[in-house]
């Protein structure tokens, strides 16, 4: 697993809408605007997604969540690694200092980077977008499936995001076009549909890559994939004769169609 670069950024931390409590995620449904008889859908910007955090209280709270739902063991999070002459070790007392925590790095009074590779499994926890003064996330190399959730679209100080080697399926997610400072981005072996298998290490090919799948062209093209899909799946419902049977969907837009409000959160 490459390592975080060593640039470092201010973090900046998004507000939370009004009557919000921190770490509540706020999933609103993705306004739509029909048109033509494919009801083509043009995709609006969502509203934030989850409460930003503002305290390291805050964070080290949702660290903790995180991790248990992610199927780590409490005792191995508080008992961060240290060097020893003959390798690593682990603390003899857990600490209750989340600075000391394994893979957790505090800078300026806020969690920055978070760097787990311990065979974690499950699915990543929405409310990991409430740590909005990251620069640094890595979950490579674990056992997590399931979608990538799109509240990681809300961390907008992310510039190192490592989701590799897992077995996370779906798309990358619509809201992954707000991580304007993101420079480097590992998304290779998993299930993605749109994802690149490769390695994007600079903010041009970053941005490029995010750009060209959720460019307005793509979107239309995806629509009108959803639109297709679910006409044949009406048809099939009909049990119209076998003479005249509808193609079975193509298994990408049927996931599109049955996904459509969770691609563009």
């Amino acid at each position: 697993m490459s390592s975080f670069a060593s640039a470092h950024g201010d973090s900046t931390s998004a507000q939370a809408p009004a009557g919000a409590t921190s770490g509540q995620i706020l999933v609103k449904p993705v306004p739509w605007q029909l048109e033509s008889k494919f009801k083509m859908m043009t995709v609006l910007k969502p509203a934030p997604l989850i409460a930003a955090n503002a305290t390291l209280e805050q964070d080290k709270a949702t660290i903790l969540r995180c991790w248990l739902d992610m199927g780590g063991e409490d005792d191995i999070l508080r008992r961060k690694y240290m060097a020893v002459d003959s390798g690593w070790s682990m603390r003899d007392e857990p600490s209750d200092d989340v600075s000391e925590w394994f893979g957790v790095t505090v800078e300026g009074g806020r969690v920055t980077r978070l760097r787990w590779n311990q065979g974690l499994s499950g699915a990543i926890p929405a409310e990991i977008g409430a740590l909005s003064a990251l620069t640094a996330l890595d979950l490579g190399r674990n056992k997590l499936n399931g979608a990538i959730p799109p509240t990681i679209g809300a961390l907008s100080s992310l510039k190192y995001l490592y989701l590799d080697s897992n077995s996370l399926s779906g798309v990358v997610p619509y809201s992954f076009s707000n991580l304007l400072n993101l420079e480097t981005l590992f998304l290779g072996s998993n299930n993605l549909s749109n994802n690149l298998n490769r390695q994007l290490d600079s903010k041009q090919g970053v941005q490029d890559f995010l750009n060209s799948i959720w460019s307005p062209s793509a979107i239309r093209l995806l629509n009108y994939g959803i639109a297709i899909t679910k006409k044949r799946q009406a048809s099939l419902d009909r049990r119209i004769s076998p003479r005249r049977a509808t193609p079975p969907p193509n298994p990408f837009f049927a996931f599109l169609a049955d996904h459509e409000h969770g691609i563009t959160d």
